[in-house]
């Protein structure tokens, strides 16, 4: 993926952010690769921790496994680290794709940090580090509740959308990914089968279902019928169609199937969701016919 990026505009905003919340944050690229950071060094606690090779590669993979469960659920994900510490990660996405990663970390979350050292001191009596020294920069290490972390990590989701409107990272406009992302979005009515998607894009299957993986964090036919039951909500809510004609408008000609995709995804009918929301729609024979 083609990505641009205004470095120096970027650290400005995390250095708004860490002057707000005192909790450090990085930036990530789309392959885990780091782009900025707030403060430009790690806490002296997870610089010794990465001092050590093995402490080095668990700090490493608990960064791409956070990204990684961040992308697929779509919003922020908050977890302890190996070492003891609490991190939030949250998608940097254009439309439908993501394009890097917004990470907060380093945090220490207890109520008592006298209590919580033996815990943090069985993590990391596995890594290569002078036990003493380790306590002496933990008993330095400022605590705060997990709910100063959640509020910042809810300030942080709402910065990582900044950080795309405001095109400080911007993506190249012939990118793949970008193309099939707007190919889906704007062709709801049209054969989006993945056989059908991989002769437009002249791709094999497997090329197609790594970007699919890769960009959008989820299979394309998931992206797909997310897409079209999005769509299909908003068609219900804002006009008086009857079903039958929505389900066709966003590529589902088989009625019942739509009916039944629908159910699965929100939990009711089309035609109890317009109701829900207050529209009276008009309800075809084919409405009247089929499965409530």
């Amino acid at each position: 993926m083609l990505l641009s990026y205004d470095i120096g505009k970027m650290q400005d905003s995390l250095k708004s952010f860490y002057s707000l919340t005192k909790i450090r944050v990085v930036v990530f690229n789309h392959e885990f690769c780091k782009v900025a950071e707030y403060p430009e060094t790690d806490c002296e606690l997870c610089s010794l921790i990465r001092a050590d090779p093995a402490g080095h590669r668990e700090c490493s993979l608990c960064d791409r496994t956070a990204c990684e469960q961040c992308k697929s659920t779509g919003g922020f994900f908050t977890y302890t680290c190996h070492a003891g510490l609490t991190e939030s990660a949250a998608p940097i996405r254009y439309e439908n794709t993501v394009i890097g990663y917004m990470m907060l970390g380093q945090v220490l979350v207890c109520s008592d940090a006298r209590e919580y050292w033996p815990e943090l001191a069985r993590r990391c009596g596995k890594y290569n580090v002078d036990l003493a020294t380790l306590e002496r920069i933990y008993r330095k290490k400022r605590a705060v509740d997990i709910s100063t972390v959640y509020h910042a990590a809810q300030i942080m989701e709402a910065c990582a959308g900044y950080l795309w409107l405001q095109r400080y990272i911007s993506l190249k406009e012939d990118t793949l990914p970008k193309q099939i992302d707007e190919y889906i979005s704007s062709h709801l009515d049209a054969d989006l089968s993945v056989g059908a998607l991989c002769a437009q894009f002249n791709i094999s299957r497997s090329g197609l279902y790594q970007i699919a993986k890769t960009y959008f964090g989820k299979g394309i036919e998931q992206l797909t019928r997310e897409l079209r039951i999005a769509k299909a909500k908003s068609i219900l809510v804002d006009t008086n169609y009857p079903v039958s004609e929505v389900a066709a408008m966003v590529g589902y000609y088989d009625y019942n199937y739509f009916i039944k995709v629908f159910k699965k995804e929100t939990g009711v009918t089309p035609k109890q969701y317009s109701l829900q929301r207050g529209r009276n729609q008009p309800v075809s024979q084919a409405t009247q016919s089929a499965p409530k």
